[in-house]
């Protein structure tokens, strides 16, 4: 099916002349707009078979097309209109990999709420292909690690060494890993909320909810930040966990 979105569009391919005129009729302005044929033979379609291998790739090809994802993502309507699900779940089924890594700069941006999956009319696990598309293109390493697979290790990471994540502690320390200079405490090493380099937008957006919040889980947060609370018998089973992710590829210690 073609796309007919302008903004899909390379812009090269845009042709438009201030002044025309055909024929005696001044068609000048948005009246000559043309836009120039593209002709693609460099098609690459084991990149299908690949993303259907993925256990999250299954449902690729239910895809008919219609935009329900695209129309209710956030990412594309408030923030970047490039982030368009249904495009490329489009340039996978193609196998257009040069036009996918066009767009691996914004592939990623995905916030998980789960609108495109639940409106999609025929099916289709949007945010799960999305995600079989980027693996396939990672092994390939036709892409670099984008910030939410780093962010996913990090996360994952935490989980193995404590059973468990402590808010504070990891939203600090993801903050440390993007180069901000976070103080911590000199006998524990744990970061200190809100000391040091701390990005602006973080301090607007916690400035609001701490006033309203109780004081007690204020200090209960402080001290889990600072002595971390692990699950019981944690060390038992984290044999168990440490197996499973070895025989699924995904342990990275």
């Amino acid at each position: 099916m073609a796309i007919h979105e302008r903004s899909l569009v390379d812009p090269e391919r845009v042709l438009r002349k201030e002044r025309l005129v055909i024929d005696g009729v001044d068609v000048s302005g948005d009246w000559n707009l043309i836009i120039l044929p593209r002709v693609i033979n460099d098609y690459d379609l084991e990149f299908l078979d690949e993303v259907l291998q993925q256990p999250e790739g299954k449902t690729i090809t239910q895809c008919y097309q219609c935009s329900y994802c695209t129309a209710s993502c956030p990412v594309h309507n408030y923030w970047d209109e490039r982030y368009n699900p249904r495009h490329f779940i489009y340039l996978a089924r193609l196998g257009l990999i040069d036009e996918l890594q066009k767009r691996a700069d914004v592939m990623w941006r995905c916030v998980s709420c789960h609108k495109c999956t639940h409106r999609c009319p025929k099916g289709v696990l949007v945010e799960e292909v999305l995600k079989a598309i980027l693996r396939v293109m990672a092994k390939r390493g036709i892409i670099e690690e984008y910030p939410s697979k780093k962010f996913d290790k990090f996360f994952l990471e935490s989980v193995y060494e404590y059973g468990r994540i402590e808010d504070g502690e990891l939203l600090f320390g993801w903050v440390e890993k993007q180069g901000y200079q976070v103080v911590k405490d000199p006998i524990l090493k744990k970061p200190i909320p809100f000391v040091g380099g701390v990005p602006d937008w973080l301090k607007q957006l916690a400035a609001k909810p701490l006033k309203s919040m109780n004081i007690g889980f204020l200090v209960l947060n402080a001290k889990h930040m600072l002595f971390h609370p692990r699950t019981k018998n944690w060390n038992r089973f984290k044999q168990v966990l440490r197996k499973v992710m070895e025989e699924e590829g995904v342990f990275t210690h």
